[in-house]
């Protein structure tokens, strides 16, 4: 299932390193480690101990060292038991804006 999201992505993505908190609908908290990231959406390391379901709406808050922490709302396209497929719904200017920045710094760090 994860095969066919990523076949569906139209920006470049990018490895990286990071972290997350994604909430979920009825307040929990799930966090782990970001895989790698597009302006569309990310790619999450997951440990399963919370069952997620596909089409669900979550907040998710990303963190990389050097940049400011950034939040969208999020639609969860895909899960399997170790890795979140999420794409960006919703974000204001200003987190869309450290979003934006983060992509064109990985772009040049990969030319």
């Amino acid at each position: 299932m994860g095969e066919l999201y990523e076949d569906r992505r139209q920006e470049p993505r990018f490895n990286t390193a990071g972290n997350y908190r994604l909430q979920t609908a009825n307040g929990s908290e799930v966090q782990g480690r970001v895989l790698d990231l597009s302006l569309n959406g990310v790619l999450l390391e997951h440990g399963g101990g919370t069952q997620l379901q596909a089409g669900s709406r979550h907040s998710l808050t990303l963190e990389f060292d050097g940049q400011p922490a950034f939040r969208g709302d999020t639609l969860l396209v895909w899960a399997d038991p170790s890795r979140l497929g999420i794409e960006f719904y919703d974000m204001d200017p200003q987190n869309f804006a450290a979003l934006t920045a983060l992509i064109d710094a990985l772009d040049r760090a990969n030319r």
